[in-house]
């Protein structure tokens, strides 16, 4: 029997197999994706076939003291994975955004739904699912595995901004 002894995870030892990111370090993901704060895009990209591979990207969640929710946003091509890595969140989500004619584009806010993600959680949006930022619940803040394709929001992604109309998620 061959024994192999288990060493420290580094980039140069680690480089031939694959790579690696600490996703709950905002300065190492702020390097390796050029994004300020909150949200850094395709922090890694993941080769699985197709014109446009998934990426993994990070997402973080803030806990703030009431939750009012003015951004919406959904996808018409594409699912979104979301799995919720240091703590728990709530998420929010609802029927697609009515596009019918030009913008602004009518998110249905009486459908609006809540639910508490658990950390560890891995949640799958279908396409055309209304969603948007995710909240911390016990936590200052957390990071969130987001999955998408390469350069989603560019390519797919409607967008609805109401400052004066939203909703309200009561935990």
């Amino acid at each position: 029997m061959v024994q192999v002894k288990a060493k420290p995870l580094s980039k140069d030892a680690f480089a031939r197999y694959g790579e690696y990111l600490d996703l709950t370090n905002n300065a190492d993901l702020e390097k390796v994706t050029g994004s300020p704060g909150g949200f850094w895009p395709n922090a890694i990209q993941l080769i699985f076939g197709g014109t446009l591979p998934p990426t993994v990207s990070v997402c973080q969640a803030n806990k703030v003291d009431k939750i009012e929710v003015h951004f919406f946003e959904g996808h018409e091509k594409t699912c979104e994975g979301l799995l919720p890595i240091d703590g728990d969140v709530v998420i929010y989500v609802g029927p697609g955004i009515m596009k019918f004619g030009p913008p602004p584009y009518k998110v249905q806010l009486d459908k609006m739904e809540a639910f508490i993600v658990p950390k560890g959680t891995f949640v799958k949006l279908n396409p055309y699912v209304t969603h948007g930022s995710q909240f911390a619940i016990n936590e200052k803040e957390v990071h969130l595995l987001c999955l998408l394709p390469n350069l989603t929001a560019s390519t797919d992604m409607t967008v609805v901004f109401d400052p004066n109309d939203g909703i309200e998620i009561v935990l």
